[in-house]
C-alpha cells in the first residue's frame, strides 16, 4: 500500500482487505464508488484515512470504535436501526474492536421525530416520555398491537414540547444547550443520556421552553 492507496492482489476480496485495514466493506465501497464487490488484480483502492474521509458522500461519515461501544448503542445514537448499520457496512459479524471503523449513514433534517426502541421499552413509556397518548403513537406508526421489537424505529407525532437537532462538527452538549437556551441536564434527560458524549450526525431531542 502506498500512502492511502491499496493495490488489489491475486486472491484479494473486499472483506479480507477491510479486515486487514480495520475498516468495513461499506466504507471501502463508498470511498471508491463501487457498486459491487467485484475486484480486479492491480486495481487501486482508496483506504479510509483522515485525508480521504472528505471523499465520502456528504450523507455518510466514518466512525471509529471506542471502548464500550457496541452496534446497538451506535445505531441508537445516530437514529438508525441495527439492520441499517450492519447492511451499510456489510460486516458479516457483530464483533467490534477498538480502532475499527464503521460507515454511518447520516440522515438529513426531517419534520418527523424518530425513536429507536430499546430493551424494556413499551408504548406507554415512550408515549409518556413525549407527552402524547398511546393511541396517537400507534396511529402515527400504523400499529395494530402494542408489541414492539428492539431496534424498531417509531415516528413520534409532532408536539409543541420537543424539537430535533442533528449534531454537527465541533458541537458540544454545552454549546447546543446555550443555542437553544435550555439546560444541559434537560437535554440529557430528554435523550436518556448518562454522559455528555455526543456524536456527529446524532439526532437529538431538544425540549422547548
Amino acid at each position: 500500500m502506498k500512502d492511502n492507496i491499496y493495490i488489489v492482489q491475486k486472491g484479494d476480496n473486499l472483506y479480507d482487505i477491510a479486515k486487514k485495514h480495520n475498516t468495513t466493506v461499506g466504507i471501502i465501497k463508498a470511498l471508491n464508488n463501487l457498486n459491487s464487490n467485484f475486484l480486479q488484480v492491480g486495481q487501486e483502492l482508496k483506504m479510509p484515512t483522515s485525508i480521504v474521509e472528505e471523499s465520502l458522500p456528504s450523507d455518510y461519515i466514518i466512525y471509529t470504535i471506542k471502548p464500550n461501544d457496541n452496534l446497538y448503542s451506535i445505531a441508537k445514537k445516530y437514529g438508525i436501526t441495527l439492520e441499517e448499520l450492519i447492511n451499510f457496512n456489510e460486516q458479516g459479524t457483530t464483533l467490534l474492536n477498538i480502532g475499527d471503523q464503521l460507515l454511518i449513514p447520516v440522515k438529513g433534517e426531517t419534520d418527523n421525530l424518530t425513536y429507536v426502541v430499546s430493551p424494556g421499552d413499551t408504548l406507554y413509556n415512550i408515549a409518556k416520555r413525549y407527552n402524547i397518548s398511546v393511541d396517537e403513537l400507534k396511529k402515527k406508526n400504523n400499529l395494530d398491537s402494542n408489541l414492539l421489537k428492539i431496534g424498531q424505529t417509531l415516528i413520534i407525532p409532532e408536539t409543541s414540547t420537543y424539537q430535533t437537532y442533528i449534531v454537527k462538527d465541533n458541537d458540544t452538549l454545552d454549546s447546543i444547550a446555550n443555542y437553544f437556551n435550555v439546560s444541559k441536564e434537560d437535554i440529557k434527560k430528554a435523550n436518556n443520556m448518562l454522559t455528555d458524549d455526543i456524536l456527529i450526525g446524532q439526532i437529538m431531542v431538544i425540549p422547548k421552553k
